[in-house]
C-alpha cells in the first residue's frame, strides 16, 4: 500500500519540478530568441558592431546556444576578426550533443575562418573531416576552392569547381559552371598575356564545350595572337568572332592596333571598327578610336560625320571624346577655347579595371579576383585616373 502511495507522490514532485523549471526557463529562452532575432536584423541593416554586441550578450546569457555562437563567429570573420571566429567555431566542434547537420555547418564555418587566416593546411584538414557528409553542400565546394586557390594549387582549385555540379543541388549548379568558366579563362588570359601559348590553349580547351565561354575564349585567342605578333590571326578573330561583341572588341583594340602597327598593317583596323561601330551597343571608345584613325588618314569629314551620328547619346561625354578633342585643340592654339582647355585637368584615362567587391585594381581585364576570390567582379573604370 505504501508503494502505491509513493509512486503518485514521486510523479507529483516530478511534474511540479518540471513546471518550476519551465517557469524560470521559458523567459530565458524567449530572451535568447528575441536577442538572436534582433542581432540578425541589425546585421541585415548593416549595423554590424551593434549586432556583435547583442550576440555577445546572448551567448553569455545562454552558453548552451548553438546558432548564436555560430552566427557570432561568422559575423566576426566578416568584420575581419577571423581569429576570434575560429575560437568560437572550434569550441562548437567539441560539443558532443550537436546533431549531424549542425556539425557539418560548424565545420564549414571553421574552415572559412582558417582560410581567412591563411592557415591552408588546417583548413584542408577540417574540410577532409567533413567531406563525406558535406559534399552535397555548395558551401563545402566554395571553401574547398578557396583553400586550394589560397595554397596556389590552381589546377586543384579548377578541378574543385568542375566537380561541384555533380554533387550539389540543381539550383547551385549554374553558379559553379559560371565560376569554372571565369576561373579557367582568367588563367588562359594570364598565359596569353605572357605569350605562353601552350598553357593558354590548354586552359581554353578546358572550357571549349561550354557555350558561355565562347566570346571570352575568342578574346583570349585574339590576345595571344597579338602578343605573339600573329597579325593575320588577330585580325581574323577580331573581324569574325568579336564584331558582334563590341565590349570585348574594345578591350582587344589597343593590342590589335599595336600588332598591326608593328607589322605595317595599321589601316586594317578601319574596316573592323567601321563594322563594329554600327552596333547599337558599341562603346564610345570604339567611335573615338575610329575617328582618330580617320584623322590620321586626313579624312576628318568622315570622323566628324561618325561623331555627329552619335550625338545625343548619354554615354557620349567630354571624357569619352577627350582623345579626339585633344587633336582638335592642338589646331585651335591661341583661341579662348584652347586656353581654357589648357587649364583643365586631363580627362580620365580609360583602361583600368576595378573589383566591385574588394576594390582591387588591374590594368587589364580580369574575370577572377585573386584577393577576394570573386568571379566576374571586375568592371571597367570609366573615369580612370586623372592626370594633372
Amino acid at each position: 500500500m505504501s508503494e502505491l502511495l509513493f509512486i503518485p507522490a514521486a510523479a507529483v514532485i516530478a511534474v511540479v519540478g518540471i513546471l518550476v523549471w519551465r517557469t524560470f526557463r521559458a523567459p530565458v529562452r524567449r530572451a535568447v530568441e528575441d536577442g538572436y532575432q534582433q542581432a540578425l536584423e541589425l546585421w541585415i541593416s548593416g549595423e554590424r558592431d551593434e549586432a556583435v554586441r547583442v550576440l555577445t550578450s546572448v551567448v553569455k546569457a545562454n552558453p548552451e546556444a548553438v546558432d548564436p555562437f555560430l552566427t557570432l563567429g561568422n559575423l566576426l570573420r566578416r568584420r575581419g576578426d577571423a581569429s576570434r571566429a575560429a575560437v568560437l567555431h572550434r569550441g562548437l566542434t567539441l560539443r558532443a550533443d550537436l546533431p549531424r547537420g549542425k556539425k557539418i555547418t560548424v565545420g564549414l564555418a571553421l574552415a572559412e575562418d582558417l582560410v581567412a587566416l591563411q592557415r591552408w593546411d588546417d583548413a584542408r584538414e577540417v574540410l577532409d573531416s567533413v567531406m563525406k557528409d558535406a559534399s552535397d553542400r555548395a558551401a563545402y565546394w566554395k571553401v574547398r576552392f578557396a583553400q586550394w586557390q589560397g595554397q596556389g594549387n590552381l589546377p586543384e582549385a579548377a578541378r574543385t569547381l568542375k566537380a561541384a555540379p555533380r554533387f550539389v543541388a540543381e539550383r547551385d549548379r549554374p553558379w559553379f559552371v559560371k565560376a569554372y568558366v571565369a576561373f579557367q579563362l582568367d588563367r588562359a588570359r594570364a598565359h596569353a598575356a605572357r605569350g605562353e601559348a601552350a598553357d593558354a590553349r590548354a586552359r581554353l580547351k578546358d572550357v571549349e564545350k561550354i557555350p558561355e565561354a565562347a566570346i571570352r575564349a575568342a578574346l583570349v585567342r585574339a590576345v595571344l595572337a597579338a602578343v605573339t605578333d600573329d597579325a593575320h590571326e588577330a585580325v581574323t578573330v577580331a573581324s569574325e568572332e568579336l564584331l558582334d561583341s563590341p565590349e570585348e572588341l574594345a578591350i582587344f583594340l589597343p593590342l590589335l592596333q599595336d600588332v598591326l602597327l608593328r607589322t605595317g598593317q595599321y589601316a586594317r583596323t578601319i574596316p573592323i571598327l567601321e563594322r563594329a561601330c554600327q552596333s547599337e551597343t558599341a562603346p564610345p571608345r570604339l567611335w573615338i578610336s575610329l575617328a582618330l584613325l580617320y584623322e590620321k588618314l586626313d579624312q576628318r569629314p568622315k570622323a566628324l560625320r561618325l561623331l555627329e551620328a552619335k550625338a545625343g547619346r548619354p554615354n557620349f561625354t567630354p571624357d569619352a571624346a577627350e582623345p579626339y578633342l585633344r587633336v582638335l585643340m592642338r589646331e585651335a592654339k591661341g583661341t579662348d577655347a584652347a586656353r581654357v582647355w589648357s587649364l583643365l585637368a586631363r580627362p580620365a584615362r580609360p583602361g583600368s579595371w576595378t573589383c566591385a567587391v574588394c576594390g582591387r585594381r588591374e590594368e587589364q581585364v580580369r574575370w577572377f579576383c585573386d584577393d577576394c576570390r570573386a568571379f566576374d567582379s571586375f568592371t571597367r573604370d570609366r573615369r580612370g585616373r586623372r592626370e594633372n
